[in-house]
């Protein structure tokens, strides 16, 4: 018979606390664009930089030396999973500045997930079900309608909705792939200590190829405080908090309150951006954010 995990309220508002601060992401890095001249490459990498370190402490107050115990194939993961992380990373932050924060956050994280069931339904690690396909149909056709119903109206400019789309695909793709890389390692190795190696990881990615390009750093106070934000609040202390919510609340009980994630982006960018959607885009996000809803509800059952 298989145990059921017991529903802890404590876990659930980690969980929360974390999906809201996510949410948070997009605003913050289209501020830092509003009054910085720094790229997305830096802001990924200070960030990176800065939350990084914390993983490392975390991770050896949780387990120890065994963090660097390893096998060649673990290590080759998870170096593969940080690479597409920083890459995926990267190209949010791009999609961002060209199409806004509400379409590239609800593109790059209603994507991504049906993207992993797609490849594991290639792999046969996954069996595809009418409820798999719903859900793939509701985000085409919601994705569709998300991008073609024009760039939303902005209080800080024009966007180009077509560059954003691509960058929160490339996004999506590589985030899934990451997390494909992620199962892979499942049952090997503490949560908390792939989380680690693969962000120390994509932070080396990050260093050679902001190196490579030219570094543009950020200029402003203000915008040095906004990577400080990024990097400990909605990356370092949001993975922790949601690991450990992840030990009261079951896998798909949490993938479901992230998808808070988009919402609270969608609403502060309203707020503080004036970003509005289109009636047309509105169906849209209903659409994208509901074929999560039916992948949540699949792997439930």
């Amino acid at each position: 018979m298989q145990k059921r995990q017991t529903f802890q309220p404590d876990g659930f508002w980690l969980v929360t606390f974390a999906a809201i601060t996510w949410g948070t992401i997009g605003v913050a890095t289209q501020t830092i664009y509003n009054i910085d001249t720094t790229t997305s490459l830096f802001i990924n990498l200070a960030r990176m930089l800065i939350a990084t370190p914390v993983l490392l402490i975390a991770c050896w107050r949780v387990i120890g030396p065994r963090m660097f115990t390893i096998d060649r194939r673990g290590l080759l993961i998870m170096l593969l999973s940080g690479t597409l992380l920083a890459i995926s990373h990267a190209a949010y932050f791009a999609a961002i500045r060209s199409s806004g924060v509400t379409i590239a956050t609800l593109l790059t994280i209603c994507v991504a997930p049906l993207f992993v069931t797609c490849v594991s339904v290639a792999l046969k690690l996954e069996i595809l079900t009418g409820r798999i396909v719903a859900a793939l149909i509701a985000a085409l056709v919601g994705a569709v309608l998300l991008v073609s119903g024009g760039s939303p109206a902005s209080e800080s400019g024009q966007h180009d909705v077509a560059l954003g789309t691509v960058f929160s695909l490339i996004a999506a793709a590589t985030y899934g792939s990451s997390v494909i890389c992620g199962r892979f390692l499942a049952g090997d190795y503490h949560p908390l200590q792939v989380t680690t190696i693969t962000f120390s990881a994509g932070t080396i990615v990050l260093i050679v190829v902001n190196l490579l390009a030219g570094m543009i750093t950020v200029h402003t106070t203000q915008g040095w405080l906004l990577v400080l934000y990024l990097g400990l609040v909605p990356t370092a202390l949001a993975y922790w908090l949601f690991q450990r919510g992840l030990r009261s609340v079951s896998a798909t009980s949490a993938s479901i309150v992230s998808m808070v994630d988009p919402l609270v982006a969608a609403l502060l960018a309203w707020v503080l951006f004036g970003e509005t959607l289109s009636l047309m885009g509105i169906i849209g996000a209903v659409l994208l954010t509901s074929s999560l809803f039916l992948l949540s509800v699949h792997q439930r059952e």
